[in-house]
Formats: C-alpha cells, structure tokens, sequence
C-alpha cells in the first residue's frame, strides 16, 4: 500500500467529513449506498462514488468491514481521533498500561547497551522512541480519566433506568476493574514510579558520558523533562480519577443500604403488620388539640405582652482577630526555601521543623507541594518513619529531595 499525503488525507477528511462523522457513529459500518448521500457534492473527486471510496481507502481513512462487500468503517487511527474530540475515550485495563512500561523497560536497557558502545546515533534513535513511548503513557492516562470521569458522570445523571443496586454494581466494577489495580502501578515503590526512577538515572549517566556533545545534552534534557512532565501527569489523572470513582461510590454504597434496610422493612410489615414495628412507643408520638377557649389567666397576659415585643437590635459582630493565626501558605516562597536547602534528606523532618505551627492539614498540603513541584525532584527510601507534629503521629516513607537537574538546566 502506498504511503498517504498528509494534506490529500486532512482535505479528504475536511470534505467528506459527515460521512466519516457517520461511520463513527454506527457500530455495524455503513453500506456505500448508504454513504454515497454524505459525500461532499462540491468536490471534483465525487464525479465518480467509486474513485471517491478508493481516496478515502488509499489515504486510509475508511476500510472495508471484514465480513461484508461494499460496506466500509473507519480505521482505527481516525476512530481514536474522533474519540479523543468527542471525549468518548474507552477505558484501558492496568494491563495496557503495564505493556507500555514494558516496552520503556526494553529501550532503557537498549539506551545503556548504546551508551555502553559510544554509539550517538543509536543513542538518539533511542531517545526518540523512549520520548514516542512517554507520550503514550501520557496520552492514555489523559484518555483513561476522561473515560473514567464521562462513566461516573453518566452513572452520577442516572440517565438509564437501572435499579440502585445495579448501579452501584457497575461503580463496584469501575472500581475493582480499571481505578484500584491502577493504585499498584503509579503509588510509591510501584512499577510505575520505580521505572521512571530507574530512567531518569540512565539518562542522567547518559548524559555525562556526551558531555561533549551539546546535541546530545539537548536531546537528554528535553527527555528528562518529558519525563516529569508524563510522571506528574499521570498521578494527577488517576488521583483525579480515584477521588470521583470513590466519591460516587460511597454514595451509591449509601442509597443501596437505604434501600436494602426499607425492602426488609417492607417485607416484615407485608408478612406480619404494621403494629409489629411498634412505631407509637418507639418514636413516641404525641399530638394534642386545642378544643376551648384559652384559660390560663396567669399566663394570658404575659403571651398579650409578648405579642407587641420588639427585640433590641443585636450587637455588633466583633471582627475576627488575626492573632495566634497560621500564616498563609506561600508555594512559591516553599519551593524557593526547599530549593535553597536541597539536598534535604528527610522532607517530612524538614517540614516539621520549618512549621512551628499550623496543624496535620496544613503540613500535608506543604509535602503535596514539595511532591508535585517540577523543580525538585524526589527519592523515596526504604524504612517507614514516625513524625511527631504536635497532637498527631505520622507515619511515612521518608523522601529526598534533591533539585531536578533538568528544571535547572532550562
């Protein structure tokens, strides 16, 4: 098969685009008669419907179904296009995601091999595969939280009409199947994050062995940079994913016990009676009626006094002090300060130490910042610690924080 011109495929594309908008909007493909009304009648291709589905074919934008003659889909490329703009993204297993971090695993272990043989241009052909595979990695975690948010919105709007408890089975299964296996892989010590640690090392000695070479050093700082970028991408997609998932899910779990409890009290009533639940002693109900004429002549004229009482307006609310308050967190003056105290050895002891006050919440979200920061760039070591910060013992994995070489050098 030839290769296709880029600009015949996106014109193709441009005027026949309600017959590809079709085809992605059926399963079972399209008949050419069916689609030959679609095609655009202003273009000199469509004189003739057969040369028009031979362009489509050649520039591969529609195919052949495999079990019809003369009905046509479209390819895959141009399907993950619509879905990428239509955010209709599908969900990928953990195993999808696995497959691509084992094929970085493969061309890490090819970078040393090429490193090890001064080999530049096999270096740079294998850094543009390594930059090729980061940016799947990044493109599917993007493609994942989209379809994993799109299903809890559509699950969340109750648009079908499934009982509660078969819709908590499928948040159930949204969960187990494609949100809780993902927290194996991106968590600390996980496949994920010891891969991308174990790359930014091999890149970092493969650069010092070119040196030299300003090329080169380009080449890796642009890599080592990608790959912050695809790490921080891809923890913000799935806690983005794993917090609505959860949210919606605690929720359901919610209405499907609400349920569950009024079914089994509707089927003891139905069995036995109502009197069985004993509502009158248990709840207590009482109820009175005023029937003559108000007697208490003690109390009638205070309640006439009342009637004409007229509050004394409030006083004033008092402007909170700022006294004793914590200062404002400032993310910019935190990374500023960590990057001048890199390298910082425990992060969590450094922070315990810079807040003299402020609480387990505010502490956390200084850590969070410290984390996420692209300028710095963290080790997680082996033993678990305990952290005293006041009225709470934490307990965490120790992190070091050094600054990112890449962030630095740009």
């Amino acid at each position: 098969m030839s290769t296709p011109d880029i600009k015949a495929f996106f014109r193709l594309a441009h005027q026949h685009f309600d017959a590809l908008e079709a085809l992605f909007n059926t399963r079972e493909g399209l008949r050419e008669t069916e689609l030959r009304p679609l095609l655009d009648d202003g273009s000199p291709h469509t004189a003739s419907a057969g040369h028009v589905f031979r362009e489509l074919q050649s520039h591969r934008l529609i195919e052949p179904r495999p079990e019809e003659t003369a009905s046509f889909e479209l390819t895959q490329p141009v399907r993950g296009l619509f879905r990428e703009f239509r955010r209709k993204q599908k969900l990928s297993t953990p195993k999808a995601i696995k497959a691509y971090l084992d094929r970085l695993e493969e061309l890490m272990e090819r970078l040393e091999e090429r490193v090890g043989q001064s080999a530049r241009a096999g270096v740079g052909r294998v850094l543009e595969d390594i930059d090729t595979e980061i940016e799947k990695i990044r493109t599917l975690s993007r493609s994942n939280r989209e379809a994993v948010l799109n299903r809890v919105t559509e699950l969340r709007a109750e648009t079908r009409s499934d009982s509660v408890r078969e819709r908590f089975r499928m948040i159930n299964e949204l969960l187990e199947d494609y949100v809780t296996p993902l927290k194996n892989i991106v968590q600390n010590r996980g496949a994920f994050e010891t891969l991308f640690s174990d790359l930014k090392t091999a890149l970092s000695e493969a650069q010092t062995a070119f040196s030299d070479d300003p090329t080169m050093a380009r080449a890796f700082t642009s890599t080592k940079a990608r790959l912050q970028r695809v790490r921080k991408a891809v923890l913000e997609n799935f806690e983005a994913a794993r917090q609505e998932t959860t949210r919606l899910y605690e929720q359901h779990e919610t209405n499907s016990e609400i349920l569950k409890g009024a079914s089994s009290l509707l089927n003891r009533v139905h069995h036995e009676d109502a009197g069985v639940l004993d509502f009158t002693s248990k709840m207590k109900l009482a109820s009175f009626t005023m029937r003559t004429v108000f007697q208490d002549e003690g109390l009638s004229p205070y309640l006439h006094e009342m009637s004409g009482y007229e509050p004394p307006d409030p006083a004033p609310i008092q402007e909170p002090s700022s006294a004793g308050a914590p200062p404002v967190l400032d993310r910019e003056a935190l990374i500023a300060d960590a990057h001048r105290a890199c390298p910082i050895p425990d992060a969590m002891r450094w922070l315990v130490g810079a807040f003299d006050e402020g609480g387990l919440r505010r502490t956390l979200r200084a850590y969070r910042y410290l984390l996420q920061s692209p300028e710095l760039s963290a080790t997680f070591q082996d033993n678990r610690k305990e952290y005293d910060l006041g009225d709470t013992m934490l307990s965490a994995t120790p992190v070091q924080m050094t600054v990112d070489e890449s962030s630095s050098s740009s």
